[in-house]
């Protein structure tokens, strides 16, 4: 795989989700042919060959990773070609005109904050501001040379704090609409498209011998807990009982909160043998550590494999099924569901 990254792949750096990244380049590319296109052809029929090949060189290099992108979905040259070129060209175009070109370099620099990386953005700015401004000597006073060079530094400053606040808020808010505010886990809105993920893959490897499964866990009585303790006691318990699982599952393993204390544990690759191992595990943590309520808690489970060709709610309705078979048999155990067998096993914790 290309490890060169253009300015709006899948880098999670940049502001913009894939889906109006692919959007924003688009009307780029458009802006940059009404822009650049009649400035190089400008440039040919003065006689700035030098400057307008830069220009032309920048052009066909975007136009190139762009349609890699949007048409191939995979980078060719990456962002750092035509980054170079728009920055010789800004800094040319400085050093030929003078001073009515400095007003190019604002939107420049801003338009490189909001486009890629910040790390990168600042390096390709730090290089715009010093280059136009080296070039901008020979044309100003240096007392307006000294102001062009400051208000450039300000506008970078003010683009990079602007678009590192958008930034976070978009990550807050990310989170906001993905996870579970008390727990951290995902929320069951997230659900459908990582089941449907396992499922995708079963469906296209159907002899594979990796499976997946699904536990559905619910905290025993837990009702009683808020009825005599209050809900605060209540929301301490599902946290230690969340950190409890996530301290004692594996990376791929991912949990979500379906509603109050029922969650839904996805164990991608694990057979319904070995996530039993896994549950269990927890599961005895649970019940024999320390916990916000001065009586044990306990989980009752249910534990369904993927099946191919099976529909996500289908293997979510066994799963559910295995989990009121284990309240209905006593609580404290997991019920794995057998496709197989018409019964459903249990496992005592």
């Amino acid at each position: 795989m290309n490890r060169r990254k253009f300015m709006f792949d899948n880098n999670t750096d940049t502001l913009f989700d894939l889906h109006n990244r692919r959007r924003v380049l688009k009307f780029i590319v458009l802006v940059v042919l009404l822009t650049f296109l009649p400035l190089t052809i400008k440039n040919f029929v003065i006689g700035e060959t030098f400057l307008a090949c830069v220009l032309l060189s920048f052009l066909v290099s975007l136009l190139i990773e762009a349609y890699a992108v949007l048409y191939l979905h995979k980078n060719i040259i990456g962002y750092s070609v035509p980054l170079a070129l728009i920055s010789l060209s800004i800094i040319l175009s400085v050093d030929i005109f003078g001073t009515l070109a400095t007003y190019w370099v604002f939107p420049i620099i801003t338009a490189v904050v909001f486009i890629i990386p910040q790390r990168y953005a600042i390096i390709i700015n730090s290089i715009i501001i010093l280059g136009t401004t080296m070039a901008a000597t020979q044309h100003q006073v240096p007392a307006i040379t000294l102001r062009f060079f400051i208000a450039l530094l300000c506008c970078a400053f003010i683009s990079h704090f602007a678009i590192e606040a958008l930034r976070k808020l978009q990550h807050e808010l990310r989170n906001l609409s993905t996870k579970d505010s008390l727990t951290g886990a995902f929320n069951r809105y997230q659900l459908e498209t990582f089941l449907q993920s396992a499922a995708d893959e079963k469906l296209q490897n159907p002899q594979s011998l990796v499976q997946s499964s699904i536990a559905i866990l619910d905290i025993d009585y837990f009702k009683q807990v808020n009825d005599l303790y209050g809900h605060d006691v209540g929301d301490q318990i599902i946290k230690e009982v969340v950190n409890t699982i996530k301290a004692n599952t594996r990376k791929s393993d991912i949990l979500f909160r379906l509603g109050g204390d029922e969650f839904l544990l996805l164990l991608i690759g694990t057979s319904k043998d070995d996530a039993n191992d896994i549950v269990k595990h927890f599961s005895r943590l649970i019940s024999e550590g320390r916990s916000s309520a001065p009586f044990q808690i306990n989980l009752s489970i249910g534990i369904a494999e993927l099946v191919a060709h099976e529909e996500i709610d289908t293997w979510m309705k066994r799963a559910d099924i295995a989990l009121y078979a284990a309240k209905n048999n006593g609580r404290n155990q997991v019920q794995i569901d057998e496709t197989s067998c018409p019964s459903i096993q249990a496992t005592s914790l």
